[in-house]
């Protein structure tokens, strides 16, 4: 199997991208029993919902990858922590931007861990900068997420990042941990964590990997279906090869903006066929997509964007800290019925 980590890859993989369905970057039945659930814990008294004990700065940086010639915006949300602190990398949705999800930085950074969003060039927010109208601009973004390309310069993007923490670390450029670093992404970036935790493709009969080893564990907000040309009988060598802890979240009208064909309800499915590690769903009822991206949209009351979006990083905080600093409290949590009790009633819980 090749490892594809450097652009000069890219074209022969850009049949295997093309596979992998991106119009649903704007996923059967869980195989698990949710845990009874204590009724003295909510989502508003769970100690991983509330800000955590440290300061939080913010600051933006541009970091240049020479040998493919992007400039790779980043915002990092920073802990005011004496050790050098666990690093999540956050990729964003189609036309999105490093402003993306703030509500997950600031959330992770208030309990220790170094928020580094960074922004995609090519499937960013200059996708549509400047356009007018709603045809206009999902013109703009499915011609963006139809080019081929643009997967494999976001796939590629995040080992330049993972290597930049590591030689901005050891320089003390960088405050930050280089032995522990995880992955969460929102729709298009959601793809992302997938293809870096191991999602295999197929190009000229020959698997494709973007599989990093450095990460320890990824969030996937609104997490992509296959593609409509792989069938069931490909899922086990789509999913077989990812063995890292996921988190998944989406809502039951978390459908596809760019496909009204592809149901809310298939964002599942990465969840039910990945077996080599432990894997977490949460399925938001009534949540839309624009809501685990940041967005506050119209649909709903004012309060209701934030309150999943507070429930969202209090799970993903949980999650990361039993998995990637390895606390055995949050893993007691996130294993345990106090996981299931710390949400709403429409929220369901599922764990394999």
């Amino acid at each position: 199997m090749k490892h594809c980590t450097v652009v000069t890859h890219a074209k022969k993989i850009l049949t295997a991208v093309l596979l992998i369905g991106l119009v649903a970057c704007t996923t059967p039945s869980p195989t698990s029993t949710p845990a009874a659930a204590p009724s003295d814990i909510t989502a508003e008294n769970s100690i991983y919902a509330q800000p955590g004990v440290f300061g939080v700065t913010e600051t933006y940086e541009v970091w240049h990858d020479e040998d493919r010639g992007r400039q790779i915006r980043v915002k990092l949300y920073k802990p005011a922590i004496d050790t050098p602190p666990p690093v999540v990398i956050f990729s964003h949705g189609l036309g999105g931007s490093v402003e993306a999800a703030p509500y997950l930085g600031k959330q992770l950074a208030s309990w220790g861990f170094l928020a580094i969003h960074m922004q995609h060039p090519g499937s960013d927010g200059d996708v549509w900068a400047g356009l007018k109208g709603r045809r206009a601009i999902f013109g703009a973004l499915k011609s963006a997420a139809g080019n081929p390309n643009n997967a494999v310069d976001r796939y590629n993007d995040i080992p330049f990042v993972l290597d930049e923490i590591e030689r901005r670390s050891t320089s003390e450029a960088l405050h930050a941990d280089p032995n522990r670093m995880a992955l969460a992404g929102h729709s298009f970036g959601a793809h992302t964590v997938l293809a870096l935790a191991g999602r295999q493709y197929i190009t000229a009969g020959e698997a494709v990997s973007f599989k990093d080893d450095r990460l320890l564990a990824g969030v996937v907000l609104s997490p992509p279906s296959p593609s409509k040309r792989i069938t069931q009988a490909d899922y086990a060598f789509t999913y077989g090869a990812i063995d890292l802890p996921l988190l998944h979240v989406t809502g039951t009208e978390d459908a596809n903006p760019l496909d009204a064909s592809d149901a809310a309800e298939n964002r599942q499915i990465p969840f039910s066929q990945i077996t080599k590690a432990k894997q977490y769903l949460m399925v938001f009822e009534g949540a839309d997509h624009a809501v685990f991206g940041g967005a506050a949209g119209r649909r709903r009351s004012p309060d209701w964007y934030p309150k999943v979006q507070a429930q969202v990083a209090g799970a993903a905080t949980a999650f990361f800290l039993a998995y990637v600093t390895q606390d055995t409290e949050a893993q007691i949590f996130m294993d345990g019925p106090s996981f299931s009790g710390a949400f709403e009633a429409d929220v369901a819980i599922e764990r394999h």
